[in-house]
């Protein structure tokens, strides 16, 4: 059967995520040793977190492809086309991760920097919210680097039409599967995971405009 998801449990709801500005780089702060280091290590670390969250689009649409492609006459080449996408967008998540945990612990010593204890608090709840980001996202590329291994273990990648089974290999009882054991996106929990991600995305940029223009 053509990479299927059965006995997958559902995703469990999750919250929606909180409201408030977007994340994004900072302008300009104060010439202290703690704004210089919150800025130079913040946008450090967001620079990469926002560039995976474009992957992570990119990502989507190639799942998506992947849900639907057996049932196209190409769909062996399509395969293979969307397997190469996938591990070129896990390839760049790694080596970003890899940026910003150096820059979310970097950041996280900022703290040392003021004696003020709301300064270091409000330095440790954003380095904290930016390594719940970072967690989330490394955790999704480690899920789709599974879904390319297991693209890469698929054994039977030929047309099926000379031994009179459906191309693909769908039959019948696939097709009345219901959707969720067949979409692999439902499988890895992709939309539950971004609102995750999202959350705490929010919640940094929140802090970081907490720390903006209460101390920099």
């Amino acid at each position: 059967m053509a990479l299927a998801v059965i006995g997958t449990p559902l995703a469990s709801p999750v919250p929606a995520p909180s409201a408030g500005p977007p994340l994004k780089e900072i302008g300009a702060v104060r010439s202290t040793p703690y704004c210089t280091a919150f800025y130079k290590h913040f946008n450090g670390a967001v620079h990469p977190l926002l560039e995976n969250d474009f992957t992570l689009d990119r990502i989507s649409i190639s799942l998506d492809n992947v849900n639907t492609l057996f049932s196209k006459i190409d769909w062996d080449q399509q395969f293979y086309d969307e397997r190469y996408r996938l591990e070129r967008y896990v390839s760049s998540m790694q080596e970003n991760n890899v940026t910003i945990q150096r820059e979310i612990n970097q950041l996280r010593e900022a703290q040392t920097f003021s004696g003020d204890p709301e300064r270091s608090s409000e330095i440790h709840m954003l380095a904290q919210e930016m390594q719940r980001a970072l967690d989330k996202q490394k955790q999704m590329s480690t899920d789709v680097f599974g879904i390319v291994q297991g693209m890469i273990d698929y054994e039977n990648i030929v047309p099926r039409t000379l031994t009179g089974q459906p191309i693909g290999g769908v039959t019948l009882h696939d097709l009345q599967l219901p959707a969720d054991e067949k979409n692999i996106k439902s499988y890895l929990r992709f939309d539950g995971m971004r609102d995750i991600l999202r959350d705490a995305e929010v919640r940094s940029a929140a802090h970081a405009q907490t720390v903006l223009e209460k101390y920099c």
